[in-house]
């Protein structure tokens, strides 16, 4: 039997196929302003999907780049209380609905011997594809350590079609 065959037949009924970058867009939205407070900040990130179905990590790969389109030295960190677990579960997005992620970093110099970095882009990896959009941030974090930044898993947003 040849090897595609196989592996359709392993493949369980009713699966979607992972996202394309091709397929989707990716906006943000600072909610007037909610993710502002003391020396934090941050943004939701939004996925919609203008394709088929289909499924999307949980947590995939965000990076925060520089006016010139460097990936700058911030690395994501778990949210505070949220503990590893299991391998989180893929999201489904349904053609026309978005899913969305927050994104949150400290905005001012609390550290002893702080570091700043200043996005312009923040950056989505989808399988071999990127999604981008722009961004004014600033970051801080210890002086000699890459800044860091927290992002929520991916959750499908209810009631969210495309008109």
């Amino acid at each position: 039997m040849p090897v595609l065959a196989m592996l359709l037949l392993a493949a369980p009924a009713g699966a979607l196929a992972p996202c394309r970058a091709e397929q989707l867009a990716v906006s943000l939205d600072g909610r007037d302003g909610e993710f502002n407070g003391m020396s934090h900040s941050g943004t939701e990130l939004s996925i919609r999907n203008t394709g088929p179905d289909c499924t999307l990590v949980a947590l995939p790969v965000v990076q925060l780049r520089d006016a010139r389109n460097r990936v700058l030295p911030a690395i994501r960190q778990a949210p505070r209380g949220m503990h590893p677990g299991p391998v989180m579960v893929p999201v489904r997005l349904a053609a026309g609905h978005r899913a969305a992620t927050e994104i949150r970093w400290v905005a001012g110099p609390v550290f002893p011997h702080s570091r700043r970095v200043r996005a312009t882009r923040i950056t989505v990896k989808i399988g071999n594809g990127m999604l981008g959009a722009p961004l004014t941030a600033t970051l801080y974090g210890n002086a000699g350590q890459p800044v860091t930044f927290e992002q929520t898993p991916m959750h499908a947003m209810e009631g969210m079609a495309a008109d």
